[in-house]
């Protein structure tokens, strides 16, 4: 059995040690406070495993869990601690509302294709809902209702194309509402997407990995890069920093970005977007507890639309509760985009007090990074290209807890040798129009 040593972080230090980062320089609530991040031991000989995957994020995770239970040997390299990455970025929103619209995927893909993304992701929450509470998982999951309202730069027009859309997909419970919940400002009409949830992601990720680890299920090692793969038809080996290989009959590189990138040509399909986060402090019920989505800013030139996203996390303070606002998008190392990061903060602080009765500080702010697929759909399946038994992950766009949700889904699937009926849709084989 691999132990375990919990890391007593203490993110507001100054210093160079692995375990007290994650993948930013400003750390997300998640971790102050809330999560001591769980440190594994780095890989110390070689080892011969069915799957291995590199990567410790929702993807990575989700993958190695249900493969474990299929009764398959796995190995779980990750080169910080388990999410540390960008999985311990996001803002947690699990969600089958798409930022690319269900529209745009019709109109790209076809109505089946909707079809199936509505279905995997809607699949997904419920995939999370079911793990909480069969592994009884103590993360502050809640199913709760999300709300879509328009930018001011957009018209009903929008939210009316979204609908007949999200109809035709078979998401037949969400419905344009004439009145908002929130009273502090009037962002009605707007649609309502109904039982959608939310969660604390490393308390989430952390109880999944301890308890795979715990009961001898998967092999996982933290400070451990994957710094070559090798593949000759007959193994693949991870070749990692602590002078040890893994070798796997199937790879799985769940990196948000993929690490291996010869043949594929992934990232012609795909651009990095970097978007930012607020945390600030409310008095606890004065904003009813939903997601929160605006249609974002029309008159932007990028292929994704910058918008806003919204939740509240629960703090077990009687009196406050914080508010969660992400937006401030751009394509990342953009010419024409200034890295001021303190205007980016306090772009979304100055719209977070115009649209929510906030009357505290701001306690927190960070940032991550996005992989927008060109298509509005993520890549999930086989690597482009000669290797055999290779899989990746990536492409997550502003869904990535339903999305590192479903690639687990999928890749068991096909790592298997079974049929999967999303795995078409999210082929990073398919051509990008």
């Amino acid at each position: 059995m691999i132990s375990r040593q919990t890391v007593h972080a203490k993110p507001e230090m100054k210093s160079d040690n692995w375990e007290l980062h994650t993948s930013g320089q400003s750390e997300p609530s998640w971790f102050k406070d809330t999560v001591q991040p769980v440190k594994f031991e780095k890989l110390s000989e070689n080892i011969s495993v069915d799957v291995a995957i590199v990567g410790g994020g929702i993807a990575g995770v989700t993958t190695a869990y249900l493969l474990s239970r299929s009764g398959k040997s796995v190995a779980l390299l990750e080169d910080g601690y388990i999410g540390s990455g960008e999985t311990g970025r996001t803002t947690a929103h699990i969600t089958h509302a798409l930022d690319d619209r269900y529209y745009n995927i019709e109109r790209k893909h076809g109505a089946n294709s909707a079809k199936i993304a509505a279905a995997s992701h809607t699949s997904a929450i419920d995939f999370i809902d079911r793990t909480v509470r069969e592994e009884r998982i103590d993360c502050a999951f809640s199913r709760l209702n999300g709300y879509l309202f328009l930018d001011p730069t957009d018209n009903i027009s929008s939210l009316d194309k979204e609908i007949a859309a999200l109809r035709n997909a078979g998401i037949s419970s969400a419905k344009i509402e004439s009145k908002s919940p929130l009273e502090s400002k009037d962002t009605s009409p707007c649609i309502c997407f109904q039982e959608q949830a939310q969660f604390q992601p490393m308390l989430y990720l952390t109880a999944v990995a301890n308890r795979m680890s715990q009961n001898n299920e998967v092999k996982i090692f933290t400070e451990t890069h994957a710094q070559e793969i090798q593949n000759d038809n007959s193994a693949n080996v991870i070749k990692t920093n602590t002078g040890y290989s893994v070798t796997a009959k199937s790879i799985v590189i769940a990196t948000n970005a993929p690490i291996i990138d010869k043949v594929s040509k992934i990232y012609d399909k795909q651009v990095a977007y970097r978007t930012y986060v607020v945390a600030a402090e409310i008095q606890k019920n004065s904003v009813p507890s939903a997601l929160y989505w605006d249609t974002g800013n029309q008159n932007s030139k990028d292929h994704v639309k910058p918008y806003h996203y919204v939740r509240i996390q629960q703090t077990g303070n009687e009196n406050n509760d914080l508010l969660i606002v992400g937006g401030e998008d751009h394509k990342t190392g953009s010419p024409n985009e200034k890295n001021d990061f303190d205007k980016k903060f306090k772009n979304l602080e100055t719209w977070m007090r115009k649209i929510f009765p906030v009357d505290g500080r701001v306690v927190y702010n960070w940032s991550g990074q996005v992989m927008e697929p060109l298509d509005g759909v993520a890549f999930i399946g086989p690597n482009p290209g000669k290797d055999k038994n290779i899989y990746i992950a990536t492409g997550d766009s502003g869904n990535g807890m339903t999305h590192g949700t479903i690639a687990g889904i999928i890749l068991h699937d096909l790592i298997l040798g079974k049929n999967n009926p999303w795995a078409e849709l999210y082929n990073p084989n398919r051509n990008i129009k």
